[in-house]
């Protein structure tokens, strides 16, 4: 287990290296777009072209946040009765 955990911290570190190697090139840097994106062609690709998959991403994330509050509740006796206020018997 440790081996696949070094394993992926050195593909992960390697993955990085390249991204910023490419990213850095002047390559990617001098060619401007003619086009410059407006907000309006933002707000159309993404309601009309990105609806479904943010729809279904908005959903997972929902998801997740409902089973950590779920996973999060601690529900001992000892707490739940201090929290309402009771007494123990």
């Amino acid at each position: 287990m440790k081996f696949l955990s070094l394993v992926t911290r050195i593909g992960l570190l390697g993955l990085g290296m390249i991204l910023v190697s490419v990213l850095s090139a002047d390559e990617v840097w001098d060619n401007s777009s003619e086009n410059e994106p407006t907000t309006n062609a933002l707000a159309d690709i993404m309601l009309n072209e990105w609806a479904l998959p943010l729809l279904v991403l908005g959903i997972l994330m929902s998801v997740a946040m409902i089973g950590a509050a779920y996973l999060v509740r601690d529900e001992r006796r000892e707490n739940l009765l201090w929290e309402f206020g009771g007494e123990e018997e």
